[in-house]
């Protein structure tokens, strides 16, 4: 039976769609590797070790999960990319030891050439999309992170991970239909799932019920986001529902984003060398560690 590979952009209902998933049946991994932070404390369902791994990728490119690299097409035969491979697998052995399971870490959409190597080919994608507008807001709440800067990452995050999951059997969910009709959504994923090799046979009810409407933080995008968002949101709306051999979409990135990002990044390490990074609210109180 293949495992699940959840993938979705930060702020984006995976953490959600992993537990949902979780007690339909799938193993997530030991419950003291599972990470519980204060931005989600119902839990994120994602591997501390997992999440570890993916810095450490990312660390070897120059970059992190909010200054994501850009890797061009065949990057993961890369021999910087070779060299990461067998802690990878030793990583993934170590949190992994029964079927089905599924993974989450939104970190993945930008790793994921070089985990499909790993991995092998009985892997079915999950992927997750929510209202851009929400999930920029959520950055900013939780990480302090400006609009466009958050629009910037949302695309490289959703391009790179529709990208590399061509295909794959992947089922898409959209965050928003989870939380106006749990039951309903929760009863498709389980179809599609069972149609596409994976046979999960928790409680549905249960699962369902799972969802917390009250976190929930959705609202109309500003002029902003919709003008920087827009063409790629009508992108993703041709992204079936299930497919069994994922064939995606081509789009370009939008030019802005690169030099967005770069500019955005400048200023945080500029302000943090002089001992003023930019940093997240928590519950009005400024953090301390720039995450």
């Amino acid at each position: 039976m293949p495992g699940i590979v959840v993938l979705g952009m930060h702020r984006s209902g995976t953490s959600a769609v992993t537990r949902i998933l979780n007690l339909l049946g799938a193993d997530v991994g030991p419950e003291d590797d599972l990470l519980t932070e204060y931005d989600n404390p119902s839990g994120h369902w994602e591997s501390k070790a997992l999440v570890a791994c993916n810095d450490r990728i990312l660390a070897a490119f120059g970059r992190s999960w909010d200054f994501p690299p850009w890797l061009g097409p065949g990057w993961e035969r890369s021999p910087r990319a070779e060299r990461l491979m067998p802690d990878m697998a030793d990583t993934f052995a170590g949190v992994f030891g029964s079927e089905p399971w599924v993974w989450k870490d939104p970190r993945t959409c930008l790793t994921f050439p070089l985990w499909r190597r790993v991995l092998g080919p009985s892997v079915l994608v999950v992927l997750v999309l929510r209202a851009p507008g929400a999930v920029v807001s959520s950055l900013k709440r939780r990480d302090g992170i400006p609009t466009v800067y958050g629009s910037g990452l949302w695309h490289r995050y959703l391009r790179a991970a529709v990208r590399s999951s061509e295909g794959l059997p992947l089922l898409c969910v959209h965050f928003a239909d989870l939380v106006a009709s749990p039951a309903n959504t929760v009863q498709r994923v389980v179809g599609d799932l069972a149609a596409l090799g994976v046979d999960l046979r928790g409680d549905v009810g249960m699962a369902a019920a799972s969802v917390q409407g009250q976190l929930v933080h959705d609202g109309e995008p500003t002029a902003l986001v919709r003008r920087l968002t827009e063409p790629t949101v009508e992108v993703l709306r041709s992204i079936p529902a299930s497919s069994r051999s994922f064939r995606p979409p081509t789009w370009s990135e939008p030019p802005w984003v690169r030099p967005a990002l770069f500019a955005y990044r400048a200023q945080w390490a500029l302000r943090a060398r002089h001992g003023h990074p930019l940093t997240p609210v928590r519950d009005g109180t400024p953090a301390q560690d720039g995450r």
